[in-house]
């Protein structure tokens, strides 16, 4: 059995609860699969973070003593949504560094692409996801390790931006990054990464990220945990070569800012 299926029913039979089983009884196994994970995510207590190899830094000192305003909508838990807490953490840094142009590998429903549209006017919001008709019995072969099929399979890209105002400076973008001309996106400054978390993914979306902006820019990186071992990885080895990537104390997002 693929090792992502294994990961899947794992985290299903931890979450498994009253309510899903009533999906099961009336064999609605999608249902039921999506409302174990959910109870999941809203009842699992954070992992410990001080034994992670990236070392954490307050928001407060990222900002360097800045003082932003942020519009931010709190909302309930949904997996595959940056929670509010890590929102006010992305969006703070956001205005904080005001660049005209943002690259966000992930887009899933778009909340972050439309937190990052509503808090930075003056920006141009590139956000990339997979093709909609994307298959992975299509897929092929020779492309990266993915992660994360449970929500690939049930995502409803830019959901929760278009037909909003904001969604005039959103430029959406349908490829894998494992093949995207991300020149595409122009000069962004400003990267959130949170595609697919495997170390393969990771690394090129990083490094792509890195050469599109020469080293100049603000970077993001969602999971930043002991759930991802391959972001860390990842991150470690950009720590290695000397880049002094923390994680913001408190969220699993790891920080970077180049000169």
């Amino acid at each position: 059995m693929p090792h992502c299926i294994l990961k899947t029913t794992a985290k299903a039979l931890l979450g498994l609860n009253l309510a899903a089983l009533g999906h099961l009884r009336h064999g609605r196994v999608s249902k039921f699969v999506q409302a174990c994970l959910s109870a999941l995510s809203a009842a699992r207590f954070p992992l410990p973070t001080d034994n992670l190899p990236i070392p954490s830094v307050p928001l407060a000192e990222l900002l360097g003593g800045k003082e932003v305003e942020i519009t931010l909508k709190v909302r309930s838990c949904e997996e595959g949504v940056l929670p509010s807490e890590q929102a006010m953490a992305l969006a703070s840094l956001l205005v904080a560094a005001q660049p005209r142009a943002v690259l966000e590998i992930g887009t899933f429903m778009g909340a972050t692409t439309r937190l990052m549209a509503e808090n930075c006017h003056g920006a141009t919001i590139h956000t990339v996801d997979l093709p909609l008709d994307f298959s992975l019995n299509d897929a092929p072969s020779g492309l990266l390790p993915k992660d994360d099929f449970q929500l690939i399979s049930r995502r409803v890209v830019g959901r929760d931006f278009v037909g909003q105002p904001c969604a005039v400076r959103i430029v959406q973008h349908h490829a894998d990054t494992a093949e995207w001309d991300f020149s595409a996106a122009g000069a962004p400054s400003f990267f959130f990464i949170d595609g697919s978390h495997t170390y393969e993914y990771c690394r090129n979306d990083s490094d792509k990220c890195f050469a599109l902006c020469r080293g100049k820019g603000v970077f993001l990186w969602h999971d930043c945990d002991h759930d991802h071992p391959g972001v860390l990885r990842c991150l470690c080895e950009w720590r290695a070569m000397g880049r002094d990537v923390r994680r913001i104390a408190g969220t699993p997002i790891a920080y970077w800012k180049g000169a």
